[in-house]
């Protein structure tokens, strides 16, 4: 419950939340830990069933990148499904703006195109350099579920099939961000092979934070909902 929490033991990068206001809010947060494929899909579409007013979906996850490094955010704008081989065309939320103030070592790359597949081990150079081709440089497993879920919810319909489907007027926000985990045209290029390191702990720490601050300024907390750039502090101490 948003109303319980506190301003000021809230992370810094999250703004100046008005407590006021906080206190007031009436928001409940849920967090869907993991899923993946169709459990992605059947956990949404509960939660969506379950609540009076759905506010926001914000979806963050691991993915494959085609065209990055490891370390970087994937924001995309076009998702195709596999499962249900529908192309969603999104409105996201997030932005470069949203999300590169708080990354130290990796990159935010806008205006990509995801494919969520059926699984990790179907993949192979042929399947990769098909998508590469079509313009595809994000490859994850959650993001078509979750969209199949919210068409449920915005249409109160079953999802269709093999449909372009126009998402940029939902009744609810909706944002979905991707962290690069490995890269599939490189061996041995992943955030597992190398052990855990800060390369990953940025960017989803990164995400997280603009994932909040959307939060927070959707129920309107955030009295200024602008991101300090990281290297604004650096600026200031050499002028000091």
């Amino acid at each position: 419950m948003l109303d319980r929490l506190v301003a000021g033991d809230l992370d810094p990068r999250l703004g100046t939340p008005a407590s006021d206001r906080l206190k007031r809010s009436p928001a409940i947060l849920i967090n869907v830990n993991y899923p993946l494929g169709l459990g992605a899909y059947n956990v949404l579409r509960e939660v969506a069933e379950s609540v009076g007013t759905l506010r926001g979906v914000y979806v963050l996850g691991k993915a494959a990148t085609l065209n990055g490094s490891i370390g970087d955010i994937m924001i995309s704008n076009v998702v195709y499904e596999e499962h249900s081989e529908n192309t969603y065309w999104l409105d996201n939320c997030f932005s470069f703006n949203s999300v590169a103030p708080f990354l130290v070592y990796g990159s935010a790359l806008d205006n990509q195109r995801a494919v969520t597949v059926r699984g990790t081990f179907l993949q192979n150079r042929a399947y990769l350099d098909f998508y590469h081709r079509e313009s595809y440089t994000v490859v994850e497993m959650e993001a078509g579920p979750y969209l199949n879920a919210l068409y449920e919810a915005a249409e109160s319909s079953r999802y269709p099939t093999r449909e372009n489907i126009n998402f940029t007027k939902l009744p609810f926000d909706f944002g979905v961000l991707h962290y690069a985990s490995d890269t599939p045209y490189t061996q041995a290029r992943t955030l597992g092979a190398r052990g855990l390191s800060y390369y990953g702990l940025d960017s989803t720490y990164a995400s997280s934070v603009a994932i909040l601050r959307r939060i927070l300024a959707q129920e309107q907390v955030l009295t200024a909902d602008v991101a300090t750039p990281r290297w604004a502090d650096a600026e200031a101490r050499q002028g000091a």
